[in-house]
């Protein structure tokens, strides 16, 4: 007969959990697990506190404030760095647009002026040689202060010297007038009248001339309310003095959609009226040429 000792050693041991609620002492629950159970839930429960500390590190700025040397979170943060360089160098490149594109409008106002290094200045009438570049300027900007003294030999050209198109106007750039009136001025360059004058009653809406692009919508000192349309084939369309703009920038419009109404804002203006001008390729253009319900 085996002894107890050895009967009790060839049974398995195993564990038992009791749960006993403080409510009711009679209602306990058992939970038995053998030793591989246990040995395999010790092991999970290691490797998941492993598993989070690691995506902690990887995943988190955390990982940046220990002193660890990760070849995954070097990478990570390499290809962040990369990305950030890039959009910089891209931010960069639109400045430089914007600002060569601020000197084209402000010249088409009928300011001089050229880029610099340390923005855009105003260079005085007479004037051949603009501002200079501070030293250490970089590429970008001496190809921008190029690009804007170009524009602005452009943008100031006489209208008396202004070649016309060698197709009809009207069909070049079909317009249509802007707002119901009377003109009671027409275009006079030899005045510096580069438009021409639609006397209405305040409030009279103004449309666009041709389908366009919005580059610019709000006040200036001179102009007022002003509104300038850029079309294709170089064409742009000035609408100034108006009593309000009704399109914001940068959007699209159709022939015919109301843009402003009618009024005597700015400066230079003393009666309700629309300054109306018609640009191409930089130049000033007699807006009768092109206007289709207008007899030249």
């Amino acid at each position: 007969m085996p002894s107890e000792a050895q009967h009790h050693t060839s049974k398995k041991r195993s564990y038992t959990i009791v749960l006993v609620p403080d409510e009711d002492a009679t209602n306990a629950r058992n939970y038995r697990f053998t030793p591989w159970q246990v040995a395999v839930a010790f092991l999970v429960s290691i490797l998941a506190v492993l598993g989070a500390a690691f995506s902690v590190v990887i995943y988190t700025p955390l990982g940046a404030y220990l002193p660890i040397t990760n070849p995954e979170l070097e990478n990570k943060y390499n290809k962040e760095l990369v990305s950030l360089n890039r959009k910089m160098v891209g931010v960069m490149e639109e400045l430089v647009d914007l600002r060569a594109y601020n000197v084209k409008l402000r010249n088409a106002l009928g300011e001089n002026v050229v880029a610099t290094d340390s923005g855009v200045v105003n260079v005085p009438d007479g004037d051949a040689q603009p501002v200079p570049q501070k030293s250490g300027a970089t590429d970008e900007q001496s190809q921008s202060k190029r690009f804007a003294e170009t524009l602005a030999g452009v943008l100031l050209q006489s209208a008396a010297t202004t070649t016309q198109p060698d197709i009809p106007a009207r069909v070049a750039f079909p317009a249509i007038l802007p707002t119901m009136g009377y003109i009671t001025q027409g275009y006079e360059p030899a005045q510096r009248h580069f438009g021409i004058d639609i006397a209405g009653k305040t409030g009279t809406p103004v449309v666009a001339a041709a389908d366009g692009y919005v580059v610019f919508s709000g006040w200036t000192q001179d102009d007022g309310n002003l509104v300038i349309l850029s079309h294709s084939d170089g064409f742009m369309t000035f609408y100034k003095h108006n009593n309000m703009v009704l399109k914001p920038a940068n959007i699209f419009v159709k022939r015919g959609e109301p843009i402003a109404t009618l009024g005597s804002s700015g400066r230079t203006s003393s009666a309700p009226h629309l300054h109306f001008e018609i640009w191409k390729d930089g130049s000033p253009v007699d807006p009768t040429l092109y206007v289709l319900d207008i007899n030249s």
